[in-house]
């Protein structure tokens, strides 16, 4: 008869035995072009959607495009995302640690998507994210659920980053602090079986990056184009862009910190 092991981590179907990631530790993607595009907006509403022991440290929202490849627990393969975020601290007594937490993030490939909500509690959900399309200086993308588009995506290079430069971006944001919230709901009523806050660092090896400008546009879907996550287009296309702060383009490694993921109290 099958027996699970405490030694060993699983994902669902657990009777086929443990989940394997390749060696222990962390783990690199290391073919990722990025673009990151934050904008100010309101900070009552934003905070609305950020859960006690973090406080908001700007009212910035942060949306992030990442096509990742050559992912070494997949094998070499490797998917696309769109991940949001703003900053905040999380506080816990004497405990005070800087970071991102992130208010969800949308995967275009089921394997990480469901690794990543059950061991680190990112808030990963499916849409199709289109390979971005670069035409001269300009860069554009979309994300999509069954044919109806949410979120609309454009970056125009206006320089890039010196040598100089790199290594004061590789020294200054080359870690991050990922926070998020893993929740798993009770079986036949109400309440929570799971409920945590998470921390999820991860290192960026920045090899060319180019300062531009961007712009986003949010489309509120309805539960029958995005049945049971229209709400998070809603909320996101109602948060206010104010303007539009620091907007970049990247291209280099991610280091996924396994190692150092953990619960937080």
């Amino acid at each position: 008869m099958f027996k699970l092991s405490e030694e060993s981590s699983y994902l669902m179907p657990v009777n086929f035995g443990p989940f394997y990631q390749g060696p222990p530790g962390p783990t690199t993607y290391h073919d990722v072009t990025a673009v990151t595009i934050s904008y100010e907006t309101d900070p009552g509403m934003l905070a609305r959607h950020i859960p006690e022991g973090f406080e908001n440290t700007q009212p910035v929202l942060i949306v992030q495009y990442c096509l990742s490849r050559a992912a070494d627990w997949l094998a070499g393969s490797g998917y696309n995302l769109i991940l949001v975020g703003t900053p905040v601290t999380y506080v816990h007594g004497p405990e005070r640690i800087e970071g991102v937490y992130t208010l969800v993030i949308w995967e275009n490939r089921t394997i990480p998507i469901l690794a990543g909500r059950e061991q680190t509690g990112m808030p990963k959900i499916f849409a199709d994210i289109e390979d971005h399309r670069q035409i001269g200086d300009q860069l554009i993308t979309n994300a999509s659920y069954a044919g109806w588009t949410f979120l609309r995506m454009h970056f125009r290079q206006t320089k890039r980053m010196t040598p100089e430069e790199l290594a004061v971006l590789n020294k200054r944001a080359g870690s991050v602090n990922v926070f998020g919230w893993r929740y798993i709901p009770n079986t036949g009523r109400p309440g929570a079986a799971l409920s945590h806050a998470t921390l999820f660092p991860q290192d960026f090896v920045y090899a060319a990056a180019w300062q531009g400008e961007g712009q986003v546009q949010w489309q509120a879907l309805d539960f029958e184009q995005y049945p049971v996550h229209a709400t998070v287009t809603q909320a996101l296309h109602q948060l206010p862009i104010k303007g539009y702060r620091d907007c970049l383009m990247t291209q280099g490694s991610i280091v996924l910190r396994n190692d150092l993921a953990r619960q937080l109290p």
